[in-house]
């Protein structure tokens, strides 16, 4: 026996017509959306996340780090460092990422500081 779809034609239709409208909108807004869809669909939120997703329209929450910035992964603040640093560092995805981001600021500051010197002939 075939189980029964939890959402509509009509209510999928809805539901993605009404999210893509504000896909391109802050955070926030898609996810007063989402609870607007909750309510008048009474279904969960997290339900209907996973049918936005399965539809290919939700658009994820930007990943945040306990600082509140957004997070990072290691191996693109190893290319950082590599960058700030202006040589390859093939080992510095093996710090930490709290000595990533020390190492980042320390020379960031350092460039700061020899760029701010001025130099007298």
């Amino acid at each position: 026996m075939a189980k029964a779809p939890n959402y509509t034609e009509a209510q999928r239709d809805t539901m993605v017509s009404k999210y893509v409208a504000v896909a391109c909108e802050p955070e926030a807004v898609r996810d007063a959306m989402v609870k607007e869809l909750a309510a008048e669909m009474q279904k969960t939120e997290r339900s209907i996340r996973a049918k936005l997703s399965r539809e290919n329209v939700y658009v994820a929450k930007t990943p945040v780090a306990k600082d509140g910035q957004p997070a990072v992964n290691k191996a693109t603040l190893a290319g950082l460092l590599s960058i700030s640093a202006g040589v390859n560092l093939t080992s510095a995805e093996k710090l930490t990422k709290v000595d990533l981001k020390n190492l980042i600021n320390v020379i960031e500051s350092l460039r700061d500081e020899i760029s701010s010197l001025e130099i007298e002939d």
